[in-house]
C-alpha cells in the first residue's frame, strides 16, 4: 500500500506537470481579456488554484484544456462583473505590442485598445478563436451555448472589432472631432469615436474637457445683463445724475423722427429732431 505522503507527492509532481504544460494558454488568455499583467497572473493562480482542489479530490476532466478555459474565464468574468466600469485600454505586453505593422494595418496595442470596447462575452469568443485557435465546439463548451450560437456570435464580436478599430483616432483627429462636437456638427459615429479615444488618451479627454468649460463661458458672456447706467439712452434716476441728457431712440421717433450721428433727420411729417 502505498504511504499517504508518497501519494500526495505523486499527485504534487503530477499536478507541476500539468501546470507547466498550460499555464502559458491560461495566462494569455487572462491577459488578452483584461489587458493588465498583474490582473492575468492573479487570473492564472487563482485558475490553477481551484484546478488543484479539484485534481485533489480526484477529478479527471475528460477535456483537461477546456476545464482550466472554463474556470479562467469564470474568474476573468467575476472580476469583470465586479470592476466599476470596462477596463480602461491599457496596452498588451510589450513582447505581444512590438509586430508594429504599416501605419494602416492594427498593432496588438489597437486590437487590445478595440478589445476593451467590446461585450465580454464577445471579447472571449474572438480571444479563444483568433489567439487560442480553439474549435467552435470548444468556444461553445466553455461558454455553455451552442455551436450555432458561437458562430453568430463571432460574426457581431467581429462586426464590433472592425467598427472599434475603423473608429480609431489619432490625437489631430480627436482635437478637430472635439471641435466639430463644440460646435454641433460631429455625427453619431464620431461621438463614439472620441469617446473612445478619450478613454485611452487622458490628454484629449482634459482637452475636451477645457473645451466644454469654455463653450459654457462663451454661452455665460452672451447672456451678461446689461449694466444700469446702460439701460436707457438719455439715461434716468440716480445712476446718470450729472451726465448730459441726450435723447434716446424713443424720443426721436415720438417727435417724428429719428437720431442719427447727432444730426437733425427729418421726419416723415415734415418735422425733425433738433440736434443734440
Amino acid at each position: 500500500m502505498t504511504p499517504p505522503g508518497a501519494q500526495r507527492s505523486h499527485t504534487d509532481r503530477a499536478f507541476e506537470r500539468l501546470y507547466r504544460r498550460h499555464v502559458g494558454e491560461v495566462y494569455r488568455y487572462a491577459l488578452a481579456m483584461l489587458q493588465h499583467a498583474s490582473d492575468a497572473e492573479d487570473v492564472t493562480r487563482a485558475t490553477f488554484l481551484n484546478a488543484n482542489r479539484a485534481y485533489e479530490r480526484g477529478e479527471r476532466p475528460e477535456k483537461l484544456q477546456n476545464s482550466l478555459l472554463a474556470i479562467a474565464h469564470n474568474v476573468c468574468r467575476q472580476r469583470f462583473r465586479q470592476a466599476s466600469r470596462k477596463p480602461t485600454g491599457v496596452s498588451l505586453e510589450k513582447e505581444l505590442a512590438a509586430a508594429a505593422r504599416s501605419d494602416d494595418t492594427p498593432t496588438a496595442q489597437d486590437i487590445g485598445r478595440a478589445l476593451c470596447q467590446l461585450a465580454f462575452s464577445q471579447r472571449a469568443a474572438l480571444v479563444m478563436r483568433e489567439i487560442e485557435g480553439r474549435s467552435y465546439a470548444e468556444i461553445a463548451d466553455v461558454l455553455q451555448i451552442s455551436v450555432r450560437g458561437v458562430e453568430t456570435l463571432l460574426l457581431r464580436a467581429r462586426s464590433a472589432l472592425r467598427e472599434q478599430l475603423d473608429g480609431a483616432l489619432t490625437c489631430a483627429q480627436a482635437e478637430l472631432a472635439i471641435s466639430r462636437l463644440v460646435d454641433g456638427r460631429l455625427r453619431r459615429r464620431g461621438r463614439r469615436g472620441l469617446r473612445a479615444h478619450e478613454r485611452e488618451c487622458a490628454e484629449c479627454a482634459t482637452l475636451a474637457g477645457r473645451q466644454r468649460a469654455q463653450r459654457a463661458a462663451w454661452a455665460g458672456l452672451a447672456t451678461m445683463p446689461v449694466p444700469a447706467s446702460l439701460v436707457s439712452f438719455c439715461g434716468s434716476g440716480d445712476a446718470t445724475a450729472g451726465r448730459s441728457e441726450l435723447p434716446s431712440v424713443a424720443a426721436g421717433s415720438s417727435a417724428g423722427g429719428t437720431v442719427a450721428r447727432g444730426r437733425a433727420v427729418p421726419s416723415r411729417k415734415g418735422g425733425s429732431v433738433p440736434r443734440n
